[in-house]
């Protein structure tokens, strides 16, 4: 059975909106780029909702373009990873995704009963409620970024209440703190993680 792990990007006020904004230079560096090859890495897809899905795609694809000289194997391989994609408005999907149907919770939990290493999910929005209130989501990586910002969008908005157990904390150069969580309690395996 395959775990899935949330990793997403949150300032210290709880905004995670615009992290293309807000997030260098904190967010890149050889430890934070070790770190996140190793997540990547470590899975064999990703599960992504509409609007990450969206920005994603446009600026890999358009980095893997732009490159001169050898591939960078990261770009490469968030290019070729399959894809999952949650979306209630989306009819078709480029970027080797498959578009997940209307019973997302169901479709998840069919794709973590197949063989293969992990779910990967950035990003956090409206398809956590399902996630997290289906109890399917095994980890979160949540890592903070030393900045404060105007309110934005928060994060875990709109999610019920759920419990969490940290398992683990990272601290890069930059001030980044990566927690490391896995829910508990009603909809979640307290083994989980």
């Amino acid at each position: 059975m395959r775990r899935l792990i949330e990793s997403t990007f949150v300032t210290l006020g709880g905004d995670i909106g615009a992290p293309q904004e807000w997030g260098p230079p904190y967010l890149f560096g050889p430890e934070q780029d070790d770190y996140g090859r190793e997540l990547l890495f470590g899975a064999d897809a990703l599960l992504l909702g509409r609007k990450t899905y969206e920005g994603l795609s446009a600026a890999y694809l358009a980095m893997a373009a732009a490159e001169e000289g050898p591939p960078n194997d990261f770009v490469a391989t968030m290019n070729a990873i399959p894809k999952y994609i949650a979306s209630t408005t989306l009819t078709q999907v480029g970027w080797n995704a498959t578009l997940l149907g209307a019973d997302v919770a169901a479709e998840v939990a069919a794709l973590k009963q197949q063989p293969g290493k992990y779910l990967l999910k950035y990003g956090t929005g409206r398809l956590d409620r399902v996630l997290l209130g289906s109890g399917l989501v095994d980890e979160l990586r949540i890592w903070i970024v030393p900045v404060t910002t105007a309110p934005g969008k928060r994060l875990f908005e709109g999610v019920d209440e759920i419990g969490l157990r940290l398992t683990q904390t990272h601290t890069f150069p930059s001030g980044v703190v990566v927690l490391t969580y896995a829910p508990v309690g009603a909809g979640a395996d307290e083994g989980a993680g």
